[in-house]
């Protein structure tokens, strides 16, 4: 990350807390620091402003794509990663269509994970830059 001292600030929405400490562990690994939240309710109430946004689709509550949609509605310009266990080829064109950059099936691949936010946090910092 050329140019800047800030670590990237990170989001994850994701209810399964295994899978929530199992990422959270893996973003600072990669050099990022991490907001955990289990619920998509929980990110509204805590308004954070990261850098990306990694969400599951299947939340307890309001789910992923719902949230998704509701943060490009408000007009959140924050890159969103969209996970899910769903093998279902609608939930990705929804959530495509709702503007995620990527999307990932379970089980993640970490390395992907953190290579796609890394060039995520890279272009931030170039465009600061310029």
């Amino acid at each position: 990350m050329t140019g800047s001292t800030a670590i990237p600030i990170v989001a994850v929405v994701e209810d399964d807390a295994p899978l929530r400490r199992a990422i959270g562990r893996l973003l600072r690994a990669g050099g990022f620091e991490p907001l955990l939240f289990e619920s998509a309710e929980a990110y509204i109430e805590a308004a954070p402003r990261p850098r990306c946004l990694v969400l599951d689709v299947n939340l307890s509550g309001m789910s992923g794509l719902e949230l998704q949609k509701s943060l490009r509605a408000s007009g959140c310009e924050t890159p969103v990663i969209v996970i899910t266990a769903e093998h279902d080829p609608s939930i990705r064109e929804r959530a495509l269509q709702n503007g995620c950059i990527e999307f990932f099936l379970k089980p993640l691949d970490g390395n992907l994970l953190i290579d796609t936010i890394a060039s995520l946090a890279d272009r931030g910092a170039e465009m600061k830059s310029t």
